[in-house]
């Protein structure tokens, strides 16, 4: 089966709006963006505020939708300084998308 993964910068949200942090997002969909879906992805965080909670935390994807998260895992990387969030999701679908590129830059 082939997977389509929508990647781009994204901002991390607590539920009332503050920022969390700000890194890239990798989403991963079974289906055309167009199409309203279950979805996993991968946020990859550059820089974050240990301060505030992950829990009910927004994914603001710069290029796309609000995306509503359900943690998998949230860990703070060993081989370079980044904080990993492993997530599932709702993908609204995207009417009108002209594609975005996948892992390996084809639209």
């Amino acid at each position: 089966m082939l997977v389509s993964v929508r990647k781009g910068l994204a901002r991390l949200l607590t539920a009332d709006g503050a920022l969390i942090g700000e890194g890239r997002a990798y989403v991963h969909l079974r289906e055309p963006d167009t199409c309203s879906q279950s979805a996993q992805g991968t946020l990859s965080l550059d820089w974050w505020d240990d301060a505030l909670s992950t829990c009910d935390a927004r994914l603001e994807l710069i290029d796309g939708p609000m995306l509503a998260l359900r943690l998998e895992s949230d860990r703070l990387s060993g081989c370079l300084v980044g904080r990993i969030l492993r997530y599932q999701t709702d993908w609204p679908g995207m009417q009108g998308s002209p594609g975005m590129p996948d892992a390996s830059g084809v639209t």
